[in-house]
Formats: C-alpha cells, structure tokens, sequence
C-alpha cells in the first residue's frame, strides 16, 4: 500500500525512535511488552510499515465488497441500523409476551427468547426430574399453546424473532402460527440457535428450511457461549468456521448445493474487554468466512460469503459487587460490536450477575444501545477504525491465527472429528484466561482493583428493592411451576389422543428410517404433541434406529 521510497524512510526514523521509545520506558520502569487478552503480543506504537504488505484491495476493499473485511453492506449502518435485540425468557409464555410487548414499546427492534433448559429438549415440566427448573431463567414452553400465547399480538413479520433454542419442535410450532396468520413460509423470516452439529435433529431442520422455509435463518454458530468458556479470539472464529465447514459437508451429501443454504448459516458472537481486538476479530472473521467459502466451496451468491453476526456483549466481567460498573462495562463491549460492524446487538443488563434482568435494567441496555446508535455519531462512518495500522495489523494478525488453525482442524478431519479437541483447546485457554485473574494479570475495578469495604452501590440496589415501586431484582416466583402445569394439562385434556398416537407413530418411523423429521413433526405438534414427549421419541428414534446411537454435540459450553 506505500512506496518503497516511504517503507525505507519511515524505517530509519522508526530505529531512531524505537531507540528513544526504549530510553523513555526504561527511564520510567515500563515495560515494553504487552499483550492481548487472547495473547497477541503488542507494541506500543504502529505505523505503515507494519502492514505494508496488505493489498488493499485484496485485504481490506469497500463496504459490501469481497472479502467484506469492513462491513457485508455497501452503506453499513446507514442503510441497516443495528438490531436491538434484547435476550428475554422468564415465567411462562405469557411473562415473556408481557416483556416482549414492554421491550417493543421503548423501541426494541428485533425479539428473541431463551427456553428454561437452554436448548429445548428437558422434559415436561410436571416432570419431577425438572423440578426448580420450570420457568426459572427462562420461559417454560412445553407446547404449541404457550407459542401461541408467547408470540400472541407479536408481528413477527415486522419484528425478526430469534428463538435460542435447537429444536425441531420450536420451529415446528413457530411455522404453525405463520400458517395460522396466513404468512406463507417462502416469505417467513426469523433465526432460531440450531447450532451445527452432526445429529439429525440440527441437519434436518437445515435442510427442511433451505427446500422449504428459504429466507428463515436455519443454521448457527454459537461462538459467544465458546469466547465466554475461555476461548480465545483466534479460536473463536477457527473453530467456528470449522464446524461450518463440517456442517455444509454433511448438507452436501444430503443433495443441497452451498448457495442453497450458506446465506441462512449465521454467527453468534461476542464482544468483550480488549477493545481493538475485538473490532479486529469482526473484520477477521468476515474475511475468512468469504474466503473460506468463496475458495474451497465455490460458492457464488455473494449473500454466503456475508458472515452475518448477533453479537452479545461479553458477561465474565460482569461483578456481583459495585453492580452498576457493568453498565460501563457493556456499553465500551458495546461500542467495540458496533464499530466492528455487527448486524444486531444485546447489551448485557448490568444485574446479570445477579439475576434475571427486570424491566428496569432491560430497559438501560435498550437505551444504552440507542444512545450509541443515535447521540455519538459513531454510526453515521462505515467501519470507522479502518485504516488504524494498529487495527488493520491486529486483524491481519488474528487471520493469519485462524487459518493455521484450521489446517489444524482439517489435518484431524474436520470441525465434527475434531471437536474433542477443540474442546481441550478451550480448556487450556480457559485455565490460563483464570490464571491470569488469580495472579492479578488480569483485575477487575471494584473486585481486584479500588475495591471498597463499603459497596454503596450494592447498598443502592438493596434500597430499591425494598422501596421502590418496581423490581430492581428479579426473584423467582414458584407460583409459576403451577401456572405451567395447569397450561399443559389443559392441552392434554382438549387433544384428540387417537389421532396424536397416529401422528406420533408416523413421526417415530420416520426418524428411524433416517428420513428428515420436520413434516411429520409439525403435523404430531398440531395434534398436541408436548416437547417431552417429543424428546422421548428422538431417544427411541435414535438410539435404535439405523443411524445408531443418539449422540448428542451441543455447543462447546464448558461446566
């Protein structure tokens, strides 16, 4: 990108204050060597030279231009604000109706929900094996009749839904409600947590939405839970991209072409402390997706080779003491996603380390994303730190680390062969990120850092909870266990048990002749067929089916 005559210039000046750079540290006892939280080692200045060789062009181009390092969209924010997409899931579908409707009210502009189990596949919750679980960190859905009540007066045509969950079962019932709406399913929009993996249940419902549901989001990445367990920023997008790779092998095998379903595979990931690093991930992770994909796959609709990414700002750092610094927290974790151009956002509420978030700490993340999107202008420049030679050699930097380690991963067969692995690589990275804490490498203001005896701001938060006259902390109800049995008896008492056990048996023959499960599924899930009783057929399914046994991979979340 610069002459030779200005490479060999700026050389000889950088030797002479490199020489005064190291007088001046020495003279203040600094020392010069740094690094990132995931490892880079860091000087304390860049110029040109730094990254001379990068090919403009090639490496860096336009907005909405391959390989799409500095935005997948020709006029970025400008012409897509960033979705404000808040995580809810508490009570019973009709709490969390309530809190999508209150979020939507104060300017929301996308809604997601968390199921009670995470994923979508405990058993029902009069089930005493999940007894404290119903309804508590979030929503109990055991039926078609709680998404009907869950999505009841949402326009989920005007606002995207995600649903946090990989499950057939909730896809099923949300392509029932479009049905019900008359909302055609070639024209249905929407995302679901269906991280790849190679079991039935993920591949299915890829397939089934790329023949049949082709603008709904299909197929996820959940690295943010994966950064969260102590992974590594490099690893995050390696592995990540691993194990879509692997997934689009198996979805080959099934008949599909790559531009079938590449544009419905998105990312979720996260934005944490390290500021720059985090901005040079985004920009890494759209340059290697295009090109992994453009390269090896051949894929041609410029839409695949978009790495679209839901980010949510990273909560490890989030403190029980001296609460309210999480709200500084979050919102410089949230900057980094913006500037580093991310397709929507949630801002972790400032109370997450002590409960579910209320009404009132929901709202300040809403506000706290509008805010940066609406009074600092950060919005209005497209990739705002391009051109940052210490932003532009960090991102060069993390691609570099990622393709080496996916040719590791490749050499091992693949993301799906090589994820016992990739599981102890985060291992590894996850006791040394917890090293780093214990031998105060790493603090945290108001825990390792000005802690102080007396937390006013904890003190604060007691008072609003005993006098205000709203929830400053969530507490869990267990009025609501009831309240969720009651719902599901009532649709075990309406349904026409003759036709479900047809339906049932269908659905069953049909997962054990390792034919996709989605059809029968939405026709078992009309006749009231319940999510734990759906989970029980899979066992069977799977487990004597010809596929073998049912082998579960979920998203590497470390316990």
């Amino acid at each position: 990108m610069f002459t030779p005559e200005l490479i060999k210039e700026l050389q000889e000046i950088q030797e002479h204050y490199q020489d005064e750079l190291t007088r001046v540290l020495r003279k203040a006892d600094i020392a010069m060597k740094h690094q990132t939280s995931s490892g880079v080692s860091l000087k304390p200045l860049y110029t040109p030279l730094d990254i001379a060789e990068t090919d403009f062009m090639g490496d860096i181009s336009f907005p909405g231009s391959y390989p799409y390092t500095r935005n997948i969209f020709p006029g970025g924010y400008l012409t897509r604000r960033p979705h404000i997409r808040q995580v809810t899931g508490l009570g019973t579908a009709e709490e969390t109706n309530q809190r999508w409707k209150y979020l939507i009210a104060h300017g929301a502009t996308a809604l997601s929900f968390v199921r009670d189990d995470g994923g979508g596949s405990r058993a029902d919750s009069d089930d005493e094996r999940v007894q404290g679980l119903v309804g508590h960190g979030g929503v109990a859905l055991d039926t078609l009749y709680d998404y009907e009540t869950l999505f009841d007066g949402i326009d989920i045509v005007k606002y995207p839904v995600h649903m946090i969950c990989g499950s057939a079962y909730s896809l099923a019932s949300y392509l029932i409600i479009a049905e019900q709406r008359g909302i055609a399913w070639e024209n249905l929009r929407g995302s679901m947590s269906n991280f790849m993996r190679p079991e039935p249940e993920c591949l299915d419902i890829m397939e089934y939405c790329a023949r049949s549901v082709p603008l709904f989001n299909a197929g996820y990445l959940d690295m943010r839970n994966v950064r969260e367990g102590g992974c590594t920023a490099a690893q995050e997008i390696a592995f990540g991209t691993a194990i879509a790779m692997s997934g689009c092998d198996a979805l080959l095998s099934r008949g599909l072409k790559i531009d079938d379903f590449l544009h419905r595979i998105t990312w979720f990931v996260n934005a944490g402390p390290e500021f720059f690093e985090e901005v040079a991930k985004f920009r890494a992770l759209r340059r290697v997706w295009a090109r992994i994909f453009r390269e090896r796959y051949g894929a041609h609709d410029p839409k695949g080779l978009m790495a679209r990414m839901h980010c949510q700002t990273y909560a490890p750092t989030l403190t029980k003491a001296e609460p309210f610094n999480n709200l500084i927290r979050s919102t410089i974790y949230a900057l980094a996603a913006v500037m580093g151009g991310v397709q929507s956002l949630h801002i972790n509420s400032f109370d997450e380390a002590l409960a579910t978030p209320t009404e009132f700490s929901a709202l300040l993340s809403v506000r706290t994303e509008q805010i940066i999107e609406w009074e600092t202008g950060i919005t209005d420049v497209i990739d705002p730190l391009g051109g940052s030679y210490y932003v532009e050699w960090l991102t060069n930097q993390l691609e570099a680390e990622v393709m080496k380690l996916i040719e590791s991963i490749d050499v091992k067969g693949g993301g799906f062969e090589a994820w016992d692995w990739m599981c102890n690589e985060i291992r590894i990275a996850a006791v040394k990120n917890q090293e780093e804490f214990d031998h105060g490498e790493k603090a945290l203001v108001g825990v390792h850092l000005f802690a102080s005896e007396d937390d006013l701001q904890s003190r604060a938060m007691t008072v609003l909870q005993e006098h205000a006259d709203f929830e400053s902390i969530h507490e869990y109800d267990v009025s609501v266990v009831d309240k969720q049995i009651a719902r599901l008896e009532k649709v075990r008492n309406e349904r026409d048990n003759a036709k479900l056990a047809v339906a049932m048996e269908d659905l069953l023959e049909t997962m054990q002749a390792g034919h996709n499960m989605v059809g029968p599924l939405i026709t078992a899930v009309k006749c009231g067929l319940t999510h734990g009783e759906f989970a029980k057929l899979k066992a069977r399914a799977y487990k004597q089916g010809p596929q073998g046994p049912y082998e579960c991979h979920p998203p590497m979340v470390l316990a």
